[in-house]
């Protein structure tokens, strides 16, 4: 229980936020829920994708996320304190994890794969009003700055992360990215 994790050959950190500075563009033809989780995956996620691991975490998982059971992730959390636990597409930290698993009813010995990540993902958009936006009952910029309330990878309309300054949080993208893409995802 207390050996150490066997070495990596490559680890699965997701770059830290000043050095994520350019953008895929978002795939076309996919669902608007799709874009949205592309675009906030390349403010969160950068290339490591799905297995992501905040980039200050010190000790990493033992294997890479996607291959992880919640419960392992949960172990992982528990048995390294005080570190930053962000982790997969989404950068999922440790008390929304729980609380997303817990409002999904997922079991605990669920695979973190990528139709999980998108599924949690999913609820998160629904929380920060996606259905209400789709319906026009929330205006693109109020449904912006929900999403900058969940990510701290995106921008308020200042430019600068809702969580600026708070461990090492920032915007990752500006503000003239992220309307510019919101707005292709949804033009009316």
């Amino acid at each position: 229980m207390l050996a150490p994790y066997p070495a990596r050959q490559k680890p699965l950190r997701s770059k830290p936020a000043a050095t994520v500075a350019r953008f895929s563009a978002l795939p076309l033809g996919t669902t608007p829920l799709a874009r949205i989780r592309h675009l906030i995956a390349s403010a969160e996620a950068g290339s490591k994708g799905y297995d992501a691991v905040q980039y200050a975490a010190k000790r990493l998982p033992p294997k890479p996320p996607t291959q992880l059971t919640v419960l392992e992730i949960y172990q992982w959390i528990k048995d390294t304190p005080g570190q930053q636990h962000a982790i997969g597409r989404y950068q999922f930290i440790p008390a929304t994890l729980k609380r997303l698993v817990q409002k999904k009813g997922v079991s605990l010995n669920t695979r973190f794969d990528a139709r999980l990540q998108d599924a949690l993902a999913d609820i998160l958009l629904a929380e920060a009003g996606v259905h209400q936006m789709m319906a026009g009952k929330m205006p693109r910029k109020t449904f912006m700055h929900n999403l900058a309330k969940i990510w701290a990878g995106l921008p308020t309309a200042s430019g600068h992360s809702y969580y600026k300054g708070v461990a090492g949080n920032k915007a990752t993208m500006t503000w003239a990215h992220f309307d510019r893409e919101m707005k292709r995802i949804f033009p009316g």
